[in-house]
């Protein structure tokens, strides 16, 4: 197998993955015809590999893509992605994507941890400043207080997160207070739901005045989405334990995308309803399980349109692989294809 690019002659990369194709770090392949390409990363075409081991390797992706759980499909292309960085590229009929608590349980894990320090140097400094607060205020009532107020004082001060809608405008920024205000809603036609955040544009640097704002802003769609994905993470606090995230992710397997639970209503199972609520008051398992959907269908979006120019081009590939294939095809690969295409 050539090592470079027939089109940009650059180098193709390699694998530690497939042992018959070390070659590449984006692979197409389609069982149906028993066709395989090399997909170039620096000009994006695809380079058709030679009939040698061109079935083995098909074998062997298809195997790979059907049982990694990072993958996308639509109804005649599908991607996912190996932990080992190699890409597979899947023509044919879509298969449901899966989920899986590896996805999502170092990334909580490292937050809960985070989180936990946070809060243990919080706890620290509390204790050398009890000493110094209780012989100001006199009483430990007062030292409560003075320990409440700053408290509350930061949440509504310090901006949590500042983030812009899809749909463009002014970015959000919100503070932990704000954040916690936020809610999943029905939305008034009594179908769909949507995210109400706290209106505060216009905010600029790490403090806001702490005022409530007057308004609110109820989105909708992939803006709802985008804010779950910003909002979701600030008021995860502890949550993250390896009970927690296989919990969550049991919700998930059951519950519909989001963007479909949004538009219609439907939350998962009825003895587990993950919509609609106030963020803060979810719940350490439905707040996991929906930043999981938020994510997943932030993927979708952006791997549908990837798909769609990936498609584009194996369109192309396929017309130019069907003529080289049949200018010198033997007869025994063209027999074992026609089994294939029984099968």
């Amino acid at each position: 197998m050539y090592s470079t690019c027939l089109f940009c002659t650059k180098d193709l990369g390699s694998n530690e993955v497939l042992e018959t194709l070390p070659i590449g770090r984006r692979i197409a392949f389609d069982s149906g015809q028993g066709r395989l390409w090399v997909i170039c990363g620096s000009c994006g075409r695809w380079n058709l590999v030679p009939f040698d081991s061109r079935l083995e390797t098909i074998d062997a992706c298809e195997a790979r893509f059907s049982t990694t759980r990072m993958r996308f499909s639509t109804d005649n292309i599908g991607i996912a992605r190996l932990r080992e960085g190699l890409e597979l590229v899947r023509i044919g009929t879509a298969q449901r994507p899966e989920f899986a608590a590896w996805r999502y349980g170092d990334r909580f894990a490292s937050r809960r941890r985070r989180n936990m320090i946070i809060g243990g140097t919080l706890i620290v400094g509390g204790v050398g400043a009890v000493l110094g607060l209780h012989a100001l205020v006199g009483s430990m009532a007062g030292f409560q207080f003075a320990i409440q107020g700053a408290g509350s004082a930061w949440e509504k001060r310090r901006i949590a997160t500042r983030f812009t809608l899809p749909s463009g405008g002014e970015p959000l920024t919100l503070s932990k207070k704000d954040v916690k205000e936020s809610s999943i809603r029905r939305l008034n036609d009594g179908v769909g739901f949507g995210v109400s955040v706290p209106s505060r544009l216009g905010v600029r640097g790490r403090f806001c005045d702490g005022s409530r704002p007057a308004e609110t802003a109820l989105l909708t769609g992939g803006d709802a989405i985008a804010a779950l994905g910003q909002l979701l993470p600030v008021v995860a606090g502890l949550a993250g334990s390896r009970r927690q995230v296989a919990s969550a992710v049991t919700m998930v397997e059951v519950a519909p995308p989001l963007e479909e639970m949004l538009a219609t209503g439907a939350s998962g199972s009825p003895a587990q309803p993950l919509l609609p609520g106030k963020l803060s008051k979810l719940g350490a398992e439905r707040m996991l399980a929906l930043e999981m959907l938020a994510n997943e269908q932030a993927e979708r979006n952006w791997l549908a349109g990837e798909l769609k120019l990936l498609e584009r081009q194996w369109r192309e590939a396929e017309r130019l692989a069907a003529i080289a294939d049949s200018l010198a095809m033997p007869v025994e690969v063209t027999e074992q294809l026609e089994e294939r295409r029984r099968e």
